[in-house]
């Protein structure tokens, strides 16, 4: 069997089992390392997945693999989140960051800048609606959209809310 039948075999496996649960399948990398598989199955869902979920997964994926004896050699299976630094590029990946605070890069110029950052506000299938600082709305077709990033924020607490010693 070639590596891309393969591939669709995991697929047709896991996508409906992650989608009875509310999860979307990311990326599904395939490779073959010394003799065995190595496969790393990336799943998200809104609010963000979370170790537990990897690891239910992960054995429901690997009793699914089983039943179905899809593989003949030995494989390694990963199932993990996509990672705060995983680019931005569907409808449906910055429908996932609703409210966070996003950077934008365009492939040309939308108000003089190629770059833009802001909090994801709306997202439909032909744009999205970003609330630039200080919450001003920013629409951007996704089709100039080359990519997003997730932007970290870190919230400053007051010396008076710091537990003492």
């Amino acid at each position: 069997m070639s590596c891309e039948m393969i591939r669709q075999s995991i697929v047709e496996i896991i996508e409906p089992l992650l989608q009875r649960q509310g999860f979307e399948l990311v990326e599904l990398q395939l490779q073959q390392q010394k003799g065995q598989w190595l496969i790393r199955v990336f799943a998200d869902i809104m609010g963000g997945i979370s170790l537990e979920d990897c690891q239910r997964l992960s054995l429901e994926i690997g009793q699914a693999f089983e039943v179905e004896d899809l593989l003949s050699t030995s494989y390694v299976l990963e199932v993990s989140s996509p990672g705060l630094d995983r680019p931005l590029y569907t409808a449906r990946d910055f429908q996932r960051q609703c409210q966070r605070m996003v950077k934008v890069f365009l492939n040309s110029p939308l108000i003089g800048q190629t770059q833009h950052r802001g909090r994801v506000a709306t997202v439909t299938e032909s744009y999205l609606v970003l609330h630039v600082p200080p919450d001003i709305p920013l629409t951007i077709p996704l089709a100039q959209i080359d990519h997003g990033v997730i932007e970290l924020e870190f919230i400053s607490h007051s010396a008076s809310a710091r537990p003492r010693l």
